[in-house]
């Protein structure tokens, strides 16, 4: 159930802000209130859902002074788990980058107008091998949470031709398992805040997300 609700809101299924009624997520998903409610109270815990005082649960709202701070918090904690793992991985491990980057690499980002499932979760997925190799169980901690909103972000990008994306990606795991470390951490650090930027420009023809506030 937990896992369920997330991807509603990592792919806006359920939309930023939107009031979550316990009795009808129950009824439609073929679960207990209970489910429902330790699913939400996990969510809250990740802070993709907040507590309203006699109202209940909300879908948590999207900013762009949340998308900024979030980024600039994400590249500097990613970074340093990049460096440790680029420290600490073995020759499986880099096997393991370069595989996860081919199949990245042929799964398609979009079908028709949508994100295509298999791509966010293998770019999950490519991401995740870069640093496995960490050895900081509270960097990693930190990492996925900031991970998993920007994700949440991502999907805001949908319509915007990103077409260098697969060699960015490429770059990142080249540096990566040659050991270059700091040339790794800046080409990550500007594969994130260029996500971010695009998102915040939105290039779509310069209409403005109906989702970010300011």
């Amino acid at each position: 159930m937990y896992l369920s609700l997330r991807d509603d809101i990592l792919t806006y299924r359920l939309k930023p802000a939107t009031k979550l009624n316990i009795a009808s997520m129950a009824k439609s998903r073929g679960v207990s209130l209970s489910a429902v409610r330790e699913a939400l109270a996990r969510l809250s815990s990740d802070g993709l859902v907040v507590t309203e005082p006699q109202r209940g649960f909300r879908v948590a709202p999207v900013s762009r002074a949340d998308l900024l701070d979030l980024t600039e918090r994400r590249v500097a904690i990613e970074g340093q788990c990049l460096e440790n793992s680029i420290h600490n991985g073995s020759l499986a491990w880099e096997g393991r980058v370069l595989a996860s980057l081919h199949e990245l690499s042929r799964t398609p980002v979009r079908l028709e107008n949508e994100f295509n499932p298999a791509w966010i979760s293998t770019h999950v997925r490519f991401h995740a091998t870069l640093v496995e190799a960490c050895d900081s169980p509270w960097l990693m901690r930190i990492r996925e949470l900031l991970f998993i909103h920007s994700e949440r972000y991502r999907v805001l990008s949908i319509h915007i031709d990103r077409p260098h994306l697969d060699s960015e990606h490429q770059d990142i795991a080249e540096a990566a398992i040659t050991r270059d470390t700091e040339r790794a951490v800046d080409l990550l650090t500007e594969h994130v805040k260029l996500t971010a930027k695009i998102i915040l420009e939105n290039e779509t023809g310069g209409s403005e997300s109906p989702y970010l506030a300011a």
